[in-house]
């Protein structure tokens, strides 16, 4: 059992509420700034809110917390700038929102927060997916839960904003008065564009998110729960709503858990101690035993009256840790006794929750398959999308494969390579840039292929190659549930041989074979770009005859095969944002998998 918090975690807990007045003289000279700025970052307490007094100055502005804090003050801007453009829009839909996560402790904007939770009202919900997409936000169907719905918006392959999108305030089932919220929140008093609800709503969601998911009792959550208290608490009303959503018992459990973190902290707690007594009586003598256990045998009669004495044995960690085991039981009673759900309804919500958590605990990841191609002519920029597409696949938790191929580069290939690109000697006599001898060996390399002999050889050896590696990086990783990216496919070697040859490349007999044995894509794409940009691109020098060749062979596939044309030419990052929309928005449109199916976590199985 940890006998008491270090150094830099108390001075962490002062700084993130100045308000409370130490009961001894604080560690400041034995802290360690950049420890502390963990510290505060592990438990999400915002640095933003964190002001400096008297006392406090020495780590509040210190170098690594103001570097610390400017890191924050972008986030919180570019998340709220984002944000203000979907308001505005909603706005004009009639539709309005609550930020469920805010408490109203300033800066009320939630951007510690893993996604920006935000409440609708269920006629809302069609309109806001719509406006979102609009935006263009990707709704992310991995993680759908009932009435929640999560949606991003990449920027170069990284999340600029999540919204997830909350039409009640729960987990699987409501833990609120939704009815209630709407009439009881207010903006927010430091910022126009956040509602915030009311001090019992804010209480109420404080304490069951971090019970019954997070889990844990950060310093952010004693925080909000002493800002609550301080905005004045209708006790009342917070244990009808409890009752009447069937988990008094695990709200009077989450309550002392966290006024027990917040005494350990600070040696007593705000609230009012009649309320604990209250909470501590309710208690199963089970529930009490296990507590007294784990937090120490004295330490739970002594939240029961507000406060522990700084020689308690108890338990000290930041945050403190609540058993899964513990917290599940609480959930379990949560379904079981919600009054306001039908006896069918709770056997359906019992049966989806152990098939999501038993998939989520044996770590059974199923994922829908799917081939994205990127072609065009080199300097295209297939390779730079090509990373950043992966990005942001793995930004929302799939598993992505990345293939480069190019015809003729594999070692087996090398000799007839190397003889195939037929390098001639330059004239020492003459002075030659690097583009001239570049120049000369590709028109040397292209007189090569004037045989049809080398034609048919070559057609036939890269499409050999290109099949044992597709076989290998695609076909396989498909058939694994993966999605694959393929960084050049098989219409770049159509195009190359195009190029070499001088004919329809693309009508040959090795070609219409690889493309019969290759995976089709699910979506391919052809990145046009003038020969020009293209050319100052490359790493290597291209004859404009050769680059015109291969766009020409392109623009017959693209209708032919059905390639998606994309200017190349464009800022790379709105090429970026709109094949990172595209792709993942066609990706999720059919996330559905058997093995889904049988946990019941395919999206909208359970309604």
């Amino acid at each position: 059992m940890s006998c008491s918090f270090s150094h830099n975690e108390i001075i962490a807990a002062y700084l993130s509420d100045p308000a409370r007045p130490p009961e001894r003289e604080l560690p400041w000279l034995e802290s360690d700034v950049r420890k502390v700025v963990q510290v505060l970052q592990r438990n999400k307490v915002p640095l933003l809110s964190i002001a400096a007094t008297e006392h406090s100055g020495r780590v509040v502005d210190a170098p690594s917390f103001r570097a610390a804090r400017r890191d924050e003050e972008r986030l919180l801007n570019g998340l709220r700038a984002e944000y203000e453009g979907v308001r505005e829009a909603l706005a004009s839909e009639g539709v309005s929102d609550i930020m469920i996560k805010s408490v109203g402790l300033a800066p009320s904007f939630p951007y510690r927060s893993d996604n920006l939770d935000v409440l609708y009202k269920l006629e809302d919900v069609d309109v806001v997916r719509r406006v979102l997409q609009e935006k263009g936000y990707v709704e992310l169907k991995n993680v759908e839960e009932p009435l929640k719905y999560l949606f991003r918006k990449f920027h170069l392959g990284s999340s600029v904003s999540a919204i997830h999108l909350h039409a009640h305030v729960g987990w699987m089932v409501s833990f609120l008065d939704e009815h209630g919220m709407w009439k009881r929140c207010a903006v927010s008093d430091d910022d126009p564009l956040v509602m915030v609800p009311a001090a019992e709503d804010a209480l109420l969601t404080t304490l069951a998110h971090y019970f019954y998911e997070d889990k844990c009792v950060a310093l952010l959550d004693v925080i909000k729960l002493a800002h609550c208290v301080r905005r004045g608490v209708d006790w009342d009303e917070v244990y009808r709503v409890a009752t009447w959503r069937g988990w008094r018992d695990g709200f009077n459990v989450s309550l002392l858990l966290c006024a027990y973190q917040e005494c350990a902290l600070y040696g007593k707690s705000l609230v009012p101690p009649t309320i604990l007594r209250q909470a501590v009586s309710e208690l199963p003598d089970w529930t009490q035993s296990l507590l007294k256990r784990r937090l120490g045998d004295s330490a739970l009669e002594r939240v029961g009256h507000g406060a522990i004495a700084e020689g308690t044995e108890a338990r000290r960690d930041l945050p403190l840790r609540i058993p899964f085991a513990f917290s599940k039981f609480f959930f379990y009673s949560k379904l079981l006794r919600d009054p306001t759900r039908s006896r069918k309804r709770k056997l359906k919500d019992l049966a989806v929750h152990t098939a999501n958590g038993t998939k989520l605990r044996l770590r059974i990841h199923s994922q829908p398959r799917m081939l994205v191609t990127l072609s065009g002519v080199d300097g295209s920029g297939k390779t730079t999308q090509a990373k950043l597409l992966q990005s942001a696949f793995e930004v929302c938790h799939l598993r992505v494969h990345t293939l480069w191929s190019r015809g003729g580069s594999a070692p087996w290939l090398q000799l007839f390579t190397r003889w195939a690109r037929g390098a001639a000697d330059a004239d020492p006599r003459l002075e030659q840039t690097s583009e001239q001898l570049s120049a000369q060996k590709m028109r040397a390399r292209l007189g090569r292929f004037r045989s049809p002999l080398v034609r048919w050889g070559w057609s036939w050896l890269t499409a050999i190659e290109l099949w044992l590696r597709y076989a290998w990086g695609v076909t396989l990783p498909l058939i694994m549930g993966r999605a694959v990216i393929c960084d050049r496919y098989i219409y770049d070697a159509f195009a190359d041989w195009a190029a070499h040859f001088d004919e329809r490349a693309e009508q040959r007999g090795a070609a219409r074979l690889l493309r019969l044995l290759s995976p089709r894509p699910e979506i391919a794409f052809w990145f046009q770009v003038p020969t020009r940009l293209a050319q100052s691109r490359a790493t290597g020098w291209l004859l404009e005859s050769f680059v015109d060749s291969q766009t020409a062979a392109y623009e017959r596939m693209a209708t032919e095969y059905g390639l998606c044309r994309m200017e190349g030419g464009r800022d790379k990052e709105e090429l970026a944002d709109e094949l990172a929309y595209q792709v993942l928005g066609r990706y999720f449109a059919r996330y559905r998998t058997a093995l889904n199916h049988v946990f019941l976590k395919n999206p909208g199985q359970w309604r």
